[in-house]
Order: C-alpha cells, then sequence, then structure tokens
C-alpha cells in the first residue's frame, strides 16, 4: 500500500515537473488570444527586422515560450542574418520550424 502511494506521489511529482518545463508557454500553460497574436507579431518583426536590435527584441519574446532546441536555432538564425534574407538557403526551413511551433502553440495564427 505505502508503495503504491509513493509511485502514485513520484508520477504526478514528474508529471508536473516535465509540464512546466516543457510547456512550450512562458508559463506552462497555452497562451491566450492576446499572447498568440504578440507571438504572431514577434515572428513577423523577427522576419522583417532590418537592424540587429529589432532581430534581438521579437527573438527574446519567442523564446520566453521555450521553444524547442531546433526552433531555438532558427530563431537565433534570423538573429544573426537580421530578418528574412531572400538569398538566404534555409529560410524555408527555418521560417517553417518557427511557424509549425507557432502553429501548434496558436493555432489560430496565420503563422505563413
Amino acid at each position: 500500500m505505502r508503495f503504491n502511494r509513493l509511485t502514485i506521489v513520484a508520477t504526478t511529482a514528474m508529471a508536473v515537473v516535465i509540464a512546466g518545463c516543457c510547456g512550450g508557454t512562458a508559463n506552462g500553460e497555452p497562451p491566450d488570444t492576446s499572447t498568440c497574436y504578440d507571438l504572431g507579431g514577434a515572428k513577423d518583426n523577427l522576419m522583417l527586422a532590418s537592424k540587429p536590435e529589432t532581430a534581438r527584441k521579437a527573438a527574446d519574446t519567442l523564446e520566453k515560450y521555450s521553444p524547442p532546441d531546433a526552433v531555438k536555432a532558427a530563431i537565433e538564425h534570423f538573429v544573426t542574418t537580421v530578418g528574412a534574407q531572400p538569398s538566404d538557403p534555409t529560410l524555408d526551413v527555418n521560417r517553417s520550424s518557427i511557424a509549425n511551433w507557432l502553429k501548434q502553440m496558436c493555432p489560430m495564427l496565420n503563422t505563413y
């Protein structure tokens, strides 16, 4: 009986930790509509950035929501290139990575 309680408590604690660290949002819960639109705007600002500071600010907004490593790498790519550059051979892959992640969190966004 004691073992079962301990197992349940440990399993619940692990689930809470996993949800908190890997939920994809700043506080582990899905973002509300307003936040989703802010994230969509940050993605657009990152893509259209013409100054390093603008790209960094947009990236910081997106990175508050704990993107997976591949998405974080895509975000950082656009900070490095200062926005989406038409001659960038990885433009579509990186843009899609960010767009798909946002679409998972915020299905109402038109991410393309």
